[in-house]
């Protein structure tokens, strides 16, 4: 299985400077829960719902969130579309990262993977059947093969 089937298509993108209310309506319109921040020069990070609420009620409260970029987390990895599921999933394990943010040839993004994407019954199966042999059960189920 392969990124591009299990990647979230039509993901907004916005600049830094993206005024929160914008940002809110690019999500609303995108029908995700993330923004992708980014301009031509590249990209910075991705926001989530929360972060965007949490970013709001920092401006209610007094709190300077210039735009949409103050907000974005660098809590993401890069891929494409034909890398496989398996081996980006253990790429985001294995450095943390929550998103994973498919780009194109030309450096932009087209799409996002987020653990909801790699949790798809069809993802899961194969990458848990591919990951350690049979006679291996992993540490954490507490119990040995065999």
């Amino acid at each position: 299985m392969w990124v591009r089937d299990v990647m979230l298509r039509d993901v907004a993108v916005v600049g830094p400077e993206t005024a929160l209310r914008a940002a809110a309506e690019h999500m609303w319109k995108s029908q995700g829960q993330l923004l992708v921040v980014g301009d031509e020069r590249g990209i910075y990070g991705v926001v989530t719902t929360r972060e965007l609420v949490f970013g709001a009620e920092a401006q209610v409260q007094g709190y300077s969130v210039g735009g949409v970029g103050d907000l974005a987390s660098l809590d993401f990895v890069f891929t494409h579309e034909d890398e496989a599921v398996e081996e980006l999933a253990r790429r985001m394990v294995h450095t943390g990262a929550r998103r994973a943010i498919v780009i194109d040839g030309a450096l932009r993004a087209v799409g996002v993977v987020s653990p909801r994407e790699l949790a798809r019954p069809d993802a899961v199966g194969r990458a848990s059947e591919e990951s350690f042999p049979a006679s291996d059960a992993p540490s954490w189920t507490g119990t040995s093969a065999g």
